[in-house]
């Protein structure tokens, strides 16, 4: 499901609610499906954390961070960031972040896992409809790769 302002998909995992959490907020678990590097030790509520693109293509090396927001165990992981590529010195300081937000939920079978990402509306005009589209396509890629990461890790 998608809107203007809005992306949202959700997958079923065939793996416990805990496998799933590890997965999605151990640091180092996250960089291996989420094709991305960092020196930062760990996830934490607060947290500024610097990343750096593995996935090959246009996007690899990009450097992005995130701010963690909520980490309610095996239920919710949130964190706001500027999503999309940039323009080479493109200042985004005063544009709001998107805010991304992972559940967690049992379903039969294993863990229903869905990530709505919100605010696409209040992002410069100039990026809005390139980041809404780099995002709705990358959310389905990345939603494909974790429940690929824990399906060959379980």
């Amino acid at each position: 499901m998608s809107s203007l302002n809005q992306i949202q998909r959700s997958t079923l995992i065939r793996a416990p609610r805990a496998r799933v959490w590890r997965a999605l907020t151990d640091i180092g678990e996250f960089c291996r499906w989420f094709s991305a590097e960092t020196e930062e030790p760990a996830f934490r509520p607060g947290a500024h954390i610097k990343l750096r693109s593995t996935h090959p293509g246009p996007y690899y090396k990009m450097e992005f961070a995130l701010d963690v927001e909520e980490m309610i165990p095996e239920q919710t992981f949130s964190w706001r960031w500027h999503p999309g590529t940039r323009d080479p010195g493109e200042d985004l300081s005063a544009e709001p972040p998107t805010l991304v937000t992972f559940t967690l939920e049992d379903a039969a079978g294993g863990t229903r896992i869905t990530v709505t990402e919100t605010g696409f509306d209040q992002l410069f005009a100039s990026r809005r409809e390139r980041v809404f589209g780099q995002n709705e396509g990358g959310w389905k890629h990345q939603m494909a790769s974790i429940e690929r990461y824990i399906s060959e890790s379980v």
